[in-house]
């Protein structure tokens, strides 16, 4: 791609200093489109530090100060899941384009005055599912839609990581965490709402965040999904699709995708065959590149990233999930139901 001139690019600033406001920045400024121009922490010293380190031209020692820069037209959220909405909100309000870290939010109820008050503000907003910027998802889309696999039956998925110690415990757990991932990929792939939810999970009582967690889905056309995770397991994933015709397993991880990908395609009485999936940017920079396309051009997250009506979707299953969880885990206090 021939270099941009740096006025013409689409300017950033980033709310929150922690791992994943590193990854971002950096992505930010791999991006050919896109340039990181302000950091906001709630320290001064972290801020700086933090502009230090990135060769950011400005830093702020708080996040609303970040949002009164007129030269930021986006802003990326990084901060805990709690903090998510009062900022996407905030940032809206001062008319800052929105890509916010998984998940948008943490309830329903939320998701409904968030996405009020973005349609009110005429902004763009995104959730940070990564992934669903990525060749191999585009490739996952296409194959399913080509119906090379006949009619789909079966999405079986599983996603943990050992990071239950590390994640903050405010509106975490494992389904907020990871299991928002296979949940999103399930959907976008079926191209539709579950009817049916049943689940089952182990709560830590300590903080009462959901550990494990995992959940049958049922969609209208009868094909159904299973999905579990975990945040105190080491990683591992799996993402498989069974339908009339053959079967599809994606080798690589689907949620971390890397520069050279793997899916393996085994239809019935054939031998498997193998789809290479090559990307030619780093992941989090086909995020950075997406949402600064959507602002560039004046569009909303649509067909090339995550609209809010699909980050409602997802929002809708992972609290069934766990209110369902939560209401096992009261029975199972009262009244065990296994003797």
């Amino acid at each position: 791609m021939e270099n941009i001139m740096p006025q013409s690019r689409i300017k950033w600033g980033i709310l929150g200093t922690s791992y994943i406001s590193e990854v971002m920045a950096k992505a930010i400024q791999e991006s050919q489109i896109s340039q990181l121009v302000a950091v906001g922490s709630r320290a001064r010293a972290t801020a700086q530090q933090f502009a230090d380190k990135f060769s950011i031209p400005k830093f702020y020692d708080d996040y609303q100060s970040l949002l009164h820069d007129e030269e930021i037209e986006v802003i990326y959220i990084g901060l805990p899941n709690h903090l998510h909405k009062e900022w996407m909100i905030r940032a809206a309000l001062a008319g800052k384009h929105i890509l916010c870290e998984k998940p948008l939010v943490v309830s329903i109820s939320d998701a409904h005055e968030v996405i009020s008050v973005i349609e009110q503000s005429q902004v763009s907003c995104m959730e940070a599912l990564m992934y669903r910027c990525h060749p191999l998802t585009k490739k996952l889309e296409e194959l399913i839609q080509s119906k090379v696999l006949g009619e789909i039956k079966l999405y079986n998925a599983t996603y943990t990581a050992n990071i239950a110690e590390i994640a903050n415990p405010v509106a975490g757990g494992s389904i907020h965490n990871l299991g928002c991932y296979p949940i999103s990929l399930v959907r976008l792939l079926a191209k539709a709402e579950p009817i049916e939810l049943c689940a089952m999970g182990r709560m830590n009582p300590n903080n009462q965040t959901d550990n494990q967690a995992s959940v049958l889905l049922k969609f209208e056309n009868n094909s159904m999904a299973v999905v579990s995770t975990a945040d105190d397991i080491e990683m591992f994933w799996q993402f498989d699709i069974y339908g009339t015709r053959g079967s599809l397993k994606v080798i690589t991880n689907p949620w971390l995708p890397d520069h050279e990908n793997k899916i393996l395609i085994h239809l019935n009485d054939e031998n498997p065959r193998e789809i290479n999936v090559t990307a030619e940017k780093s992941l989090y920079t086909y995020q950075i590149d997406t949402v600064s396309t959507h602002v560039k051009n004046r569009m909303i997250a649509e067909s090339s990233g995550i609209s809010l009506l699909d980050s409602l979707g997802n929002t809708i299953v992972l609290e069934k999930w766990l209110q369902q969880i939560k209401a096992l885990e009261r029975q199972a206090t009262k009244e065990p139901l296994i003797v």
